[in-house]
């Protein structure tokens, strides 16, 4: 019969500890990649929502503004006939906003047309749908994109021309090429980010309006489950997969004026980045720790194989005799508590390992600030103390321009320097944080909103006098809400701030603003 295999208590209790450390670890390893990726899913999801709503609020701002100059148009061409120089003043005014303006008679022939070169000679009969609807309704209209006989895709903006009588004479339109640069494309490009998000909008009937891909306007996409909802009436977020089979975090809402829905996605492939830089941390991190128990393990359990092997050479040697009364009570039973202790003592250390690992997901990866998961957080806190406080929100002027002029790198280089910035500038217990994007946000507890406002300037004028790694000037807009001066709800407080920032924005960049009734739109 064979001989029995045995092992050495020293063999076992190495085996025990490295399973139970690896067995921590991986716990550890996987509870912090479920918790990173859950925390940036949300965090995703919610930033494309609020991007979204941003982008809804601006687009209207802008067709509002656009409607109203050709309202102008049709009002003065109704008090007194407009010669050929009065429409090409007004193009020259809004040649960023429209690529034509003209003026039609009741019937629809073109009557006045600036710039003459646009390719539609006077007394031309306009027979598009759009031109038949706004003879028919009689009333300012943004048309439905459509396809024109030059082969361009247009939108559309009109206005009904009635005399002092009350006649109507026809209307007063201005266009948009939605395949060129316009004035809405513009806005919404200063949207994308290296990470591969992007907006694109769609019109009431599924059509793509505005895309990256150029060559995709005039596409239907009534398959996508975001514009599903949309269309639906309802506005949110959610993970999608789109028509290429390609998986985004998408945040989508309805544009008041025209009924256009913006859609604003990032692709959960940038979830897997992160979560590789995580699991190299916790790897780098928990390596050193491993191998140091080991050490620590080996020596405990040498000491025990040492004891135990004396008391088995005095047996041997006594030839089954009683041993020694001295021999009874040995110090192996007191080395494998302190193992115990050792072990249990590893083990609180990996658990405050992962409650730090877990606390760091808090916080933006880049800045070091807190995130929006945490603002929101803080902010509810903020008001259920009913302690007054004012919200700063500030957003970097013309961050596209500094990515594609020096690249991401020296972008992220000026976010980082903003944040210290920020931090630098304000109080110890004021609280500072990355809303998302280029846009930042500070909670003043306990603030006058004055005194808000001063600190808001002390701000912008630091970071405009940095020496920044772009060799110019870099600028930030601010807007500035207060507790309960301007709501009571987290909404409104947001809200209001944004619109005060947009304000800042409108009105030349490099400025604060400070949220008063009046300014929730932009004016023409």
């Amino acid at each position: 019969m064979g001989k029995r295999r045995t092992y050495t208590l020293r063999f076992i209790m190495e085996m025990l500890v490295v399973f139970s450390v690896l067995a921590t670890i991986l716990i550890e390893v996987i509870s912090s990649l479920h918790v990173n990726r859950t925390s940036l899913s949300t965090n995703y999801l919610e930033n494309n929502y609020q991007y979204a709503k941003k982008l809804a609020r601006n687009t209207a701002d802008i067709l509002t503004v656009l409607q109203n100059n050709v309202d102008t148009i049709a009002r003065q061409a109704g008090e007194k006939p407009l010669v050929e120089k009065d429409l090409d003043d007004w193009y020259a005014a809004n040649r960023q906003n429209f690529h034509s303006l003209f003026i039609t008679d009741a019937e629809g022939h073109i009557q006045k047309v600036s710039p003459l070169k646009s390719g539609v000679a006077l007394g031309t009969l306009l027979t598009s749908h759009a031109v038949r609807l706004a003879l028919i309704q009689k009333k300012p209209l943004i048309s439905e994109p459509y396809r024109a006989v030059s082969g361009r895709l247009i939108l559309m903006i009109s206005s009904p021309i009635f005399d002092k009588q009350g006649v109507y004479q026809g209307f007063a339109g201005g266009t948009i090429y939605l395949e060129e640069s316009n004035v809405l494309n513009r806005t919404l490009k200063e949207h994308f980010y290296g990470d591969g998000s992007y907006v694109y909008v769609v019109d009431q009937q599924g059509r793509l309006i505005f895309h990256p891909e150029t060559k995709r306007l005039g596409e239907t996409v009534l398959l996508n489950p975001a514009i599903q909802q949309a269309l639906a009436g309802k506005s949110g977020y959610q993970q999608i997969v789109n028509s290429k089979g390609k998986s985004y975090f998408a945040g989508y809402t309805t544009e008041s004026v025209s009924g256009w829905i913006i859609v604003s996605q990032t692709p959960t492939s940038v979830i897997d980045e992160s979560n590789h830089k995580l699991l190299h941390n916790l790897l780098m991190t928990s390596l050193p720790f491993l191998l140091l128990t080991l050490g620590i393990v080996w020596l405990i359990a040498k000491n025990i194989n040492t004891a135990l092997s004396k008391l088995t050479h005095i047996s041997d040697e006594s030839g089954g005799m009683d041993c020694p009364a001295e021999l009874t009570t040995t110090s192996k039973i007191y080395e494998v508590q302190k193992l115990y202790q050792s072990t249990r003592l590893a083990l609180r250390q990996m658990n405050r390992k992962l409650r730090q690992l877990q606390s760091e997901v808090e916080k933006d990866g880049l800045t070091g600030l807190a995130n929006r998961k945490t603002f929101d957080a803080c902010l509810q806190d903020a008001l259920r103390s009913e302690i007054p406080f004012s919200l700063i929100l500030l957003d970097v002027d013309r961050f596209k321009r500094i990515n594609d002029a020096f690249g991401h790198v020296t972008g992220d280089e000026v976010l980082k320097q903003v944040a210290q910035t920020m931090l630098d500038t304000t109080r110890e217990d004021d609280f500072c944080f990355r809303y998302g994007g280029e846009e930042f946000g500070i909670l003043l507890q306990g603030d006058r909103h004055l005194f808000a406002y001063q600190i808001a300037e002390r701000l912008r004028q630091m970071i405009e006098a940095l020496d920044n790694p772009t060799g110019h000037p870099v600028t930030i807009s601010l807007g500035i809400a207060s507790y309960p001066l301007h709501g009571t709800e987290a909404l409104d407080i947001i809200t209001c701030a944004d619109q005060a920032l947009y304000q800042s924005k409108a009105a030349g960049r490099n400025q604060t603003t400070s949220f008063r009734l009046g300014i929730e739109s932009l004016q023409p």
